[in-house]
């Protein structure tokens, strides 16, 4: 009887090309790289300002090639476009804030005036988060006809995610029409307002938050008998 021929070392220990791996490691890279592009952008933007930072600076600052920069962003406008979608969302999915965690655990909460409060919370996390890329954005707003349209557009997504909020609270407990209480809270709870507030005037993140927590509630809601209010003053 004929021996089998033994396999050779080097066949048997050989692996097997897979694609899916490695377009899911040069996935990874280019998302890594584009994470550091807009880290660079962000702080170059809040730093210099938009007008003075150029896209070579990003680059070296990202520790990338300048290619690389512009394959994370059309130019200079989308990137900047993309650095503030970042901050006011917390990440990089395109996904609106009522549609959020927050958003479920709002419509969950059966206290209108704790469903403010919480609309509240959300409002100051994400402008803490955002604020001060928020002015290289109007920065760039006035000297950039197609950024200014984009920062119109960026306050009536914002709208709109105010909109959803109020229709999670109960119409009988508001004090104007849902849509007069979601520009109402649009309004106050601006990027410009917390900049007022936090920087012109100095106040603290905790100040702030009480304030914000108060007046929304003041102003959107009917008293109910009973409420003992949230129990933070509003003190220097």
């Amino acid at each position: 009887m004929q021996n089998a021929v033994p396999m050779s070392s080097g066949a048997a220990g050989k692996r097997a090309y897979d694609p899916r791996r490695r377009r899911e490691r040069a996935e990874a890279e280019r998302s890594e790289t584009k994470t550091r592009v807009l880290e660079a952008a962000a702080r170059l933007f809040v730093e210099q300002g938009y007008t003075r930072t150029t896209m070579g600076e990003i680059a070296r600052a990202a520790g990338v090639a300048v290619q690389s920069v512009y394959n994370a962003a059309e130019g200079k406008a989308d990137l900047l476009h993309l650095v503030v979608d970042r901050a006011v969302a917390g990440d990089g999915r395109p996904i609106l804030v009522h549609d959020r965690p927050i958003g479920a655990a709002i419509a969950a909460e059966s206290d209108p005036e704790q469903q403010v409060r919480m609309i509240a919370d959300a409002i100051c996390e994400v402008q803490e988060r955002s604020a001060p890329i928020q002015i290289a954005y109007r920065e760039a707003a006035a000297v950039d006809d197609a950024i200014a349209a984009s920062v119109t557009a960026a306050h009536l997504r914002r709208l709109e995610s105010f909109n959803a909020f109020i229709r999670m609270v109960p119409a009988d407990r508001l004090r104007h029409s849902p849509e007069q209480a979601a520009e109402t809270m649009w309004a106050i709870g601006s990027s410009e307002v917390f900049l007022l507030m936090r920087n012109t005037l100095g106040w603290d993140a905790a100040k702030f938050r009480a304030w914000l927590r108060q007046t929304l509630v003041d102003q959107l809601l009917t008293s109910n008998t009973g409420s003992i209010g949230d129990g933070h003053a509003l003190t220097d």
